[in-house]
């Protein structure tokens, strides 16, 4: 398995030497655009994160309202326990 990971490492590599090489436009507009992707893309990555943080305390909350929801014991805490 860590052979096939490396020739794949090593053949990406090759293609992104490649392309910078071959690309039609100045070395420090590409290198630009590719920090603005880059940026983009780990901005979209934390709002995904973000979200799906989210979506999942919503499902951990109706959970807990569908297992503790129809309890009738009352847990409120300013009940006295007799202990001063």
């Amino acid at each position: 398995m860590l052979k096939g990971f490396r020739t794949a490492v090593k053949y990406f590599t090759i293609g992104l030497v490649a392309g910078l090489l071959l690309a039609p436009r100045k070395g420090d507009d590409t290198r630009a655009i590719l920090v603005a992707r880059g940026r983009d893309y780990i901005k979209e990555l934390i709002s995904s994160g973000r979200h799906a943080a989210a979506d999942l305390k919503d499902q951990a909350g109706e959970a807990a309202r569908e297992r503790f929801g129809s309890d009738s014991r009352n847990y409120d805490n300013s009940a006295s326990s007799g202990i001063q």
